[in-house]
This record gives C-alpha cells, structure tokens and sequence, in this order.
C-alpha cells in the first residue's frame, strides 16, 4: 500500500458519513462475508465458519477477529463517536515521514479534526489479565519517526497550526516504570484499559462533547487562538479567596473546561466528580430545548498556570464597594476551568441551538487548592445521592494526603496505596482492585477495604494520635510521597513474585474457587508480608529505611517458596472449604495458613500466636471428633431399639437381649 496522498486520500480516510458505515462493522467481534451458494463447495479454511445458511442464494460466514484486532476496533469506535472529522479507515494507513528516503510508517489509528490530530499505537496481550509487557524498541522507533509524521500529516491536512499527539494504547499489558519514563521523554500519552473504558463511557453519555475532553487531556495548556475569552464580570472576595461572576456561552465554556471524573486512571488532581449519567443529561437536554434555564450558578476553578489573570476595571466604580466591575480575560488554554459543580448544566448544551446562544451565569475561583476543590464538592452533594464506601476510600485519600493531623496523614497513604495498587499500570494488581465508582468484573473484585484491612494489619505506615507518633512505621520516612514510593515498590515487587510463580493461581477466577486474587486472600497475603517484613527487621536481615526496594523484595523471596507449594498442593475440596467455611475469619485463617506454609519451609519464621493458634485448632477438631462420636453412638442406640421393638414389641426389652447384657 502506498503512504498517504492526494490521491489515496478517500481510499485510506474515512469522512463523518463514512465513519457512520464503517462503525457497523468495526463493532462487531468478527469480520463476515458472503458468497453464492453455487460457489460453497461445504467446506471452509482460515478460521471461516458458516453464520447463517437459510438464505435463498448467499451464505453468509463469518471469522473471528483476534483480540489485537478487536482491541484496535474498540479503540477506533470509540474515536468515531467523539466525531473526529476524518479517521483512518483501517490498518492499511501509512505515513511518509523521511522525504529524502521514502520511508513511512504504518499507523493503527489517525484521527483529525480542525484544530488537532491523534496518531494511536494500539498493542493487546492475548491474555485474560494484564501481563507484563516490554516495550522499549516499540517506544524508541516511535518517538524517531514523530517528528517526520508530525509534519507529514500537517501537509497533508493543510493546516500548518494542527494540534498533534500520539497515544501508546494498551489493554491487558503491565507497563513497566522504564516504559513509562520511555513514553514521557519522547511525548507520547500512555493510554490503559481503564482509559479507554473512561472514554467509552463518557462518549457513550455525552456523544461528541467528550471530545473537548480528550483534547483537555492530550493538550493541556495549550492556546487555543480563535476562541473569544472576554466576559463582563464582576470581582469580590468570598473568605480568603478572589472570585468573580460571570456569564458566558456554553460553547466557550465547553472548550476550556474539564472534569475531574473519579473513574479515570489520569489522576493530575483529586478526581472526585462521578460520570456524567446519560439519562440526566438527556432529561437536561431537552429541558434546554424546550426554552428551560436553570438560574443557580456552575462553580469553577481557574488554572491560572501561575500567571496573574488580567481584569480590566471598569470606571467609575461604587465607593467603599467589596467588588469591583470589569471585563476579565478568561485563559484561552484546554483545561483552563476546572468544573466544581454543574457538569450536566453544562454538558446539557451540547449540540444545542442555544449552545452559543445562551448565557450560563458562574462563580469562577482562581487556582483552588485540590483539597477545597474537593471539599467544595462534598459540601454541596452532601444531601445528594450517597457516597458509596469504596468512592469514599478515594476521596478520603485526596482529602487527607497532606493533612496535619498526623492520623488522618497516615490513612491518606494507606488509602492512596490501595489506589495505586489497583490504578498503577505497572502494578501486578492493576485492573484486579475496585478504585471509586469502578464496574466489577470476572476479574476486577478486590475491593479498597480489602487492602485497607491488610494495611492495618501492619506497622509499614505506623500509628498516631492526631499530634503524636505511637508505633514509628517500619517505612515510614516522615514524608508522605516517599513512603508511598518506598512501600508501593516493596509491595509491587512481592505481588510480581506471587504472579511470577503462581501464575495459574493468579489468573484463577473467584467463581473458580481461586484464593489468591480475592478480597480474603489478598488481605492475608499483605499481612503475612507484614510478618516477615517484621521479622527480617528483627533478626537485621535487613535495613528498611536504608535498604533498596529491591534489595528488601530479594530477601523476601527467601521466604515465599512454602506459600508456593501450598498452592500447588491444594486440593479442590480444600479450597472449597476456605472459600465458605471461615466468613469474616477467612483472611485472619488464611494468614495462619499462610504463616504455616513458610515455617514449614523454614522453621526460623515463627510469628507471635502461631503455635498456639494451631495448638488450639487441634482441640477445636479434637471437641468435634469427640461430639461426632457420641452423635454415631446415640443414632446406633436408636435404631437397634428400633429393630428390637419391630421384632419382639412390647417384649424387646427381655427377648431381645441377652439376659447377661440386661443386668450389666
């Protein structure tokens, strides 16, 4: 195929009305065909299977797509529905990006508008859960060819001044740290699983509005020069904060804003807004229509990028007033507004007649800390639907990050690693742990409260009072960033080894009766690393504040080889019993067993209670064996009385026994 021309040009994109057609067929799991009955000899080869024989003259067939090609279909669909005005029609899009030696590059996904252009590098695992990917040579070859693309694609689209941005798109693949510091270097956004569903779902609501907030995501900062950012406006003080008021058309508002929704895995600020819902934003919309106005105001932060905004003061202006009339220049950057409140107010107007014709009145703030942003929103949804506690956990840990209250410090960090466990592409948890508002899955069923519960299980962070240190954390280096990186390595590298070695185990799913990758088996597995985290510090195995992450996890491992055979000697009836017999005790039993499991590996691993624990099960089963017996006697009792009195009635008693059996 040659690279993108003039002339190929409506061969290799498609426009709006071709996107349309294409769409029907890119959603499908399968390509399909048909072919004249007299042509079908019976058979098919490549993977072509019969779909439907009932017609009069056709057959139709069908193939399945890989999951490569499925991923980059998905990927696709989602970018047609944004309303990109020309897509990439399909894998066959090459670009020349060395004039002097004709070399061109395939691109998977390019998508262009009037102001900016997309080119997406789309790689899927063919696995059921996120793997462990290497792309190293894939990033560098990419960001050696951006610059030469870049300019080709600006020609070719006859516009000097396009915005572009390349995306790495992945699902189902880890993406190491070495990756991602790869990626940022060259300027390529990393896109994961949990993007793309953010942007499936957002488009899936609010059509082709989500498009202004992919654009804030890829072109943050970035002028936006045609965009008339005046208003008439009026400044005052409300507590310590400037603020000013405003009206301004929904279409310019649209363009600047941006939603910190707390489903996305892009965490720049505390993401605390839920997803927009389609069927109020629908109900909104057409109250819009209809002539309908909403008079309360939509509250924003203004980035002001730490330039002081320009007001233009109006004359003559009221003595001893407390504001001040003016006409304020709004910053002409994506993702200049941060909307606090009102998203379906806003969100409501696109597409509509009054999108540029109407006024929204706002309260605009300038550069609101994350935490008053968050608390502003909690304060006015407070009587509005509830938090759920998971959600909870999330904003709780933007909430209390920094806090001075040395408790609420210390559950910030908890929190936030849970988080990250479950968000970090390069955790081996990621895309197993329930973070907000996340859907659960087949695979996705950790839940926050579960990690919680074996954090607190533990010494890593320490405890406090609200002003006093009680137990010094083991990790603890007195800043919150630095013992998050400090214990989210530790624990990242433990999880890798357990998946590493146990990887049948790890991929196992709840309903077949796995154990290492549920709430119960992950709250135990960080406990038990907290025990031998505890006894390596106490027999000087190690160094925590002075060790490496990786020096720590090495010696780790020394102590994993007993919890590895314990998988691989569990029987079905085993792991039946430990999925339903214990309830709320499951994880503090599976911590024993656990502890077991290593000391019978190495017998200098004992924990505190062990011996007892396991001293006191046996007189559990032994109080059991004893009642189960006397039960068996009592039924035997039973039912030779029973055939006794059938046989010889009311003289069962003399007839039946042995006049011997009777006197003794």
């Amino acid at each position: 195929m040659k690279p993108l021309n003039d002339e190929n040009f409506a061969e290799l994109i498609a426009d709006e009305d071709e996107q349309k057609k294409l769409l029907r067929i890119r959603r499908l799991p399968r390509y399909e065909r048909s072919i004249s009955k007299k042509e079908f000899s019976g058979e098919t080869d490549d993977g072509w299977v019969v779909l439907d024989d009932t017609l009069k003259t056709r057959i139709k067939l069908a193939k399945d797509k890989s999951k490569s090609e499925i991923f980059e279909d998905e990927v696709w669909c989602v970018l047609a529905k944004l309303g990109f005005k020309y897509l990439s029609a399909d894998r066959n899009c090459t670009i020349k990006y060395a004039e002097e030696h004709g070399a061109s590059q395939q691109i998977d996904i390019l998508a262009v508008d009037n102001e900016t252009a997309i080119i997406i590098e789309c790689k899927c695992a063919d696995s059921d859960v996120p793997v462990k990917g290497n792309f190293k040579s894939t990033i560098e070859a990419i960001g050696g060819k951006k610059a030469g693309l870049h300019r080709k694609i600006r020609e070719l689209f006859g516009n000097k001044n396009l915005k572009i941005a390349y995306i790495f798109a992945t699902k189902n693949y880890q993406v190491t740290n070495a990756d991602k510091e790869r990626l940022e270097s060259f300027g390529i956004r990393h896109f994961s699983n949990a993007d793309l569903d953010y942007y499936s779902d957002l488009v899936n609501h609010l059509g082709t509005a989500a498009r202004f907030q992919l654009q804030a995501d890829l072109f943050p900062g970035q002028d936006i020069p045609e965009i008339e950012n005046r208003v008439y406006a009026i400044r005052g003080k409300m507590g310590d904060h400037t603020y000013y008021s405003f009206s301004i058309e929904p279409a310019k508002l649209l363009k600047i804003g941006y939603i910190l929704h707390r489903t996305k895995s892009i965490k720049l600020l505390p993401s605390y807004q839920r997803l927009i819902k389609k069927s109020r934003l629908k109900q909104v919309h057409t109250f819009v229509e209809n002539g309908g106005y909403f008079p309360n105001s939509i509250i924003i932060s203004i980035d002001s990028n730490g330039k002081k905004l320009k007001f233009d003061q109006a004359s003559p202006s009221i003595e001893n007033a407390s504001t001040r009339m003016g006409v304020l220049h709004l910053p002409k950057r994506y993702r200049s507004a941060y909307i606090v409140d009102g998203q379906h107010r806003l969100y409501a107007y696109n597409g509509s007649q009054y999108a540029e014709k109407n006024a929204l009145p706002v309260v605009a703030f300038v550069d609101l800390e994350r935490t008053e942003q968050l608390e502003i929103f909690m304060q006015i949804n407070e009587n509005q639907k509830a938090v759920s506690r998971n959600l909870k956990h999330t904003l709780d840990a933007d909430l209390k990050w920094d806090s001075d209250n040395l408790r609420d410090r210390a559950e910030g960090i908890k929190k936030q690693l849970a988080q990250d466990l479950g968000e970090d592409t390069s955790s081996p948890l990621y895309e197993r742990i329930l973070v907000g508002e996340d859907q659960r899955t087949e695979y996705k069923i950790i839940t926050l409260e579960a990690i919680l519960k074996g954090l607190n299980q533990t010494n890593f962070v320490g405890k406090f009072t609200k002003d006093e240190i009680k137990e010094p954390g083991i990790f603890n280096t007195s800043s919150s960033q630095k013992t998050l990186d400090l214990i989210k390595a530790v624990l990242f590298g433990y999880f890798e080894l357990l998946a590493a070695n146990l990887p049948d185990e790890w991929r196992r799913k709840q309903s077949d009766y796995g154990l290492l990758t549920i709430n119960d088996g992950v709250t135990a597995l960080i406990m038990v690393l907290g025990d031998i985290i505890q006894h390596m510090g106490a027999q000087e195995e190690i160094k925590p504040l002075g060790d490496s992450p990786e020096t720590i996890v090495s010696k780790v491992e020394n102590y994993l080889p007993g919890i590895y055979k314990f998988f691989e000697h569990l029987s079905d009836d085993d792991r039946a019993e430990l999925r339903s017999k214990y309830g709320s005790g499951a994880p503090a039993r599976l911590r024993r067993i656990f502890q077991k499991a290593i000391n019978e590996e190495r017998d200098d691993f004992s924990p505190e209670g062990l011996d007892e624990y396991w001293r006191d099960q046996s007189k559990i089963f032994n109080v059991e064996t004893y009642k189960r017996v006397a039960d068996i006697e009592t039924l035997l009792k039973e039912n030779f009385k029973e055939v006794l009195v059938n046989t010889y009635k009311a003289m069962w008693l003399k007839k039946g026994l042995p006049e011997n059996f009777i006197r003794t």
